[in-house]
């Protein structure tokens, strides 16, 4: 039996349907529903709202006023453009693993109206969620109004979740090109260093997590003698396609989701988005999949490689704040770290380079003067462009010797000093 399609969304459809009070969950990165959110934004709403973002560090902030002028944002994300609701009083940051927010977004928000973007139905009459599926059809299925971008530019992922058209309240169908997200400029000589570093520490049948940015793209391209690599991230980018394309990635030892390069978001050009709707081993799963404790707990052999902003010399890491100004969020950091120690041969790899602002300030500070995004206790590997400190299982005084060894040199004597002067005070 065909299923009806549902109604177009209208600006009037949207001022009957929202009602004050409301939750409003909106996908972000190249899921994020433009053509929806150009039909709510002609409503010129001024209701009291609650806006849920989902947005990408780097490629999407959302604007609440699109949404009700009398809107408030809720996100695991500070950036910059949202500065401006800090400002107004008009925001709520809320610091939480990136699995305890999706799961809150399941079950504790109690979402209302969910705004997002997926592929053309197929014959099953589902629809893909596409190349952006860290949410949860469990959230779907308990909001009053879905409200969908049926966008013919979004691949039909074989192996990605599929929302019944029939779950669909109101659309908006388009074929506008897909959000790209991109890695400008060349990587530094400090990212190779780095990055080399890394290299060394995987080995042939690895599974790994990497986050976004530049130094991931440079320890991809370090990868290629290396065999029988997995995948399991929560985002997905371009610079994984010559590792699969030369057989390195290939999922092949992975003892769940064998043969799968699992991810919840892809982000990058329309080529690569082209790519992944030919790969038949992508999956797309929900951040209660990617980022769940027991799912990496039982990946054998994950090295999860994450950035940050400062170490102590207790190993506790910031990676929310410079110069005491929020510019971010801990995201999944802290799921992978945990994870990848839990994992059978896991690993936990953090990089940063040793300096910053011209070499003239230590990323390895004494003790952290900010929030701590990760416990001393979750840190493992640590890697600067001078080596590789391993914490784990070290007392705090060789930690803090390792972690001075891959200090920048100008910076090593004084750090000694000012450590010699923390133990005088414990």
């Amino acid at each position: 039996m065909t299923t009806a399609p549902p109604p177009e969304l209208t600006p009037a459809a949207v001022r009957a349907q929202f009602r004050a009070g409301d939750k409003v969950f909106v996908a972000g990165g190249c899921g994020q529903p433009d053509a929806v959110l150009e039909v709510v934004a002609a409503a010129a709403l001024d209701l009291p709202l609650t806006v849920f973002d989902c947005s990408v560090p780097g490629m999407t902030e959302l604007d609440a006023d699109r949404i009700s002028s009398a809107a408030r944002l809720n996100t695991g994300f500070f950036m910059n453009g949202y500065r401006r609701l800090h400002e107004a009083g008009r925001l709520d940051w809320v610091p939480a693993f990136h699995s305890a927010r999706y799961r809150a977004l399941d079950d504790d928000y109690g979402i209302d109206v969910a705004l997002i973007m997926v592929a053309p139905p197929g014959a099953d009459g589902a629809c893909s969620l596409g190349l952006h599926s860290d949410y949860s059809l469990t959230m779907l299925q308990r909001a009053r109004l879905v409200i969908a971008e049926i966008n013919t530019a979004v691949p039909d992922i074989a192996d990605a979740p599929r929302l019944p058209l029939a779950d669909i309240d109101f659309a908006v169908r388009s074929d506008r090109p897909l959000l790209e997200y991109r890695i400008g400029g060349k990587a530094s000589e400090t990212e190779d260093r780095i990055a080399a570093h890394i290299a060394g520490l995987i080995e042939d049948g690895d599974c790994l997590q990497l986050g976004i940015g530049s130094l991931p793209v440079s320890i991809l391209r370090q990868l290629g003698d290396k065999c029988d690599l997995g995948v399991h991230t929560g985002l997905l980018t371009e610079a994984f396609m010559p590792l699969v394309e030369a057989g390195v990635v290939n999922g092949r030892r992975k003892n769940i989701d064998t043969g799968k390069l699992v991810t919840g978001i892809a982000a990058g050009s329309q080529e690569f988005y082209r790519w992944c709707a030919g790969y038949p081993g992508l999956a797309l799963r929900p951040v209660r999949y990617t980022h769940h404790a027991a799912v990496l707990a039982s990946l054998e052999r994950l090295v999860a490689i994450n950035t940050t902003l400062e170490i102590d010399l207790f190993g506790q890491l910031n990676s929310e704040t410079l110069n005491g100004r929020q510019i971010g969020g801990g995201g999944g950091l802290v799921d992978f770290l945990r994870g990848a120690r839990a994992s059978p041969g896991g690993r936990s790899i953090i990089a940063l380079s040793a300096t910053a602002k011209g070499g003239s300030l230590s990323k390895i500070q004494p003790l952290l003067q900010g929030p701590v995004t990760a416990l001393r206790a979750d840190v493992d590997y640590v890697v600067t462009e001078y080596g590789v400190a391993r914490l784990s299982n070290q007392s705090l005084e060789r930690r803090a010797e390792a972690l001075i060894g891959i200090a920048h040199p100008d910076f090593r004597a004084e750090l000694t000093t000012q450590w010699q002067e923390l133990l005088r005070r414990c």
